[in-house]
């Protein structure tokens, strides 16, 4: 199945949409942990995998040389490491990509992981989710089962980012319910995690599905954001998914919310820092991160220069219901 190609500001609506649907606007975020954006050498699996869905829109795979305002999208290198010395991190750069803060800068290093403590409130009380809030209601899509809860509930594990938002925000956190009803999204695309743990319930999805899922569930809100991991695990050698596959699931992803996007609806995707497009290292880099643009947020996105003016702008790009 080929992608429709549409230009940035001419997506054709479908015919089953109403005008009360087709007068909202809708910004599809996907977070994806660890991609930079490099050249076409022989440890980048976006340069030896297919990406036919992303070709489709910027004329070549996730590379630097692909970097441009395209008829069909824009495709940016920005900024992750803030000019501050060592590999950029996790926690400093998403609280950086959903904050808008330059988080490195406030508390003067690259800090792994998890949040910095220190900025913790401000990413509650001012990420990209909230302010969306202004201008209509946002969500979150990943879905969450009750081990994830009992995980934090013991400190197994530690709030991300991304739930740090999503709960200042007092967004819903969604279930596997909302998963089995095409609602939600596992964090690896394709539920195949989720199918482990909830074999009775939980059916894998082939990742464009997952996509349309996504711009679909997004269309009742003026932001929805959905963040995967799984290219940071491989990255660091911590998953058995080979890397291809991965660059695979994430084109397939892209191509299915591409589909599906309305008029005037945006796909935005970005990352915190660059790791998984260098195979041969599992240590994080300094190369750019990308920042994709599908829509009419092309617009406002070409002045984003590092991921702290990505929140920004996506207000920015934001109207009113």
């Amino acid at each position: 199945m080929d992608i429709p190609v549409r230009h940035c500001h001419a997506i054709q609506p479908s015919r089953s949409h109403t005008r009360s649907e087709c007068a909202r606007m809708a910004i599809v975020f996907v977070f994806i942990d660890g991609i930079g954006l490099t050249d076409a050498r022989s440890d980048n699996p976006f340069a030896t995998t297919d990406m036919r869905f992303v070709q489709a829109l910027v004329g070549a795979p996730l590379l630097h040389n692909a970097v441009g305002r395209h008829r069909h999208a824009l495709l940016k290198a920005i900024d992750a490491c803030f000019s501050v010395p060592g590999l950029p991190q996790s926690g400093t750069g998403q609280t950086a990509l959903f904050a808008g803060i330059d988080a490195v800068g406030l508390v003067q290093r690259h800090q792994s992981h998890f949040p910095p403590t220190a900025l913790q409130q401000t990413l509650r009380d001012q990420s990209v989710l909230r302010r969306a809030l202004t201008h209509g209601s946002s969500a979150f899509a990943n879905a969450f089962d009750s081990g994830f809860w009992d995980a934090i509930a013991t400190r197994k594990l530690r709030k991300s980012a991304s739930v740090i938002a999503a709960e200042g925000a007092d967004v819903r956190f969604r279930t596997v319910d909302d998963l089995v009803a095409g609602q939600a999204l596992s964090w690896d695309i394709t539920s195949d995690v989720m199918q482990t743990r909830h074999p009775e319930r939980v059916a894998a999805i082939d990742p464009y599905d997952a996509g349309v899922n996504l711009a679909r569930l997004a269309q009742g809100h003026v932001l929805t954001l959905y963040e995967t991991f799984l290219t940071d695990l491989v990255g660091h050698g911590r998953s058995t998914i080979d890397a291809a596959t991965v660059v695979t699931r994430i084109d397939r992803l892209i191509g299915g919310v591409v589909a599906t996007l309305r008029p005037q609806d945006s796909l935005v995707i970005s990352s915190d820092h660059g790791n998984f497009e260098c195979q041969s290292d599992p240590s994080h880099t300094r190369n750019p991160v990308p920042l994709l643009v599908v829509g009419p947020a092309c617009d406002t996105l070409h002045e984003v220069t590092d991921i702290s003016h990505i929140a920004d702008a996506l207000v920015r790009v934001m109207r009113p219901e």
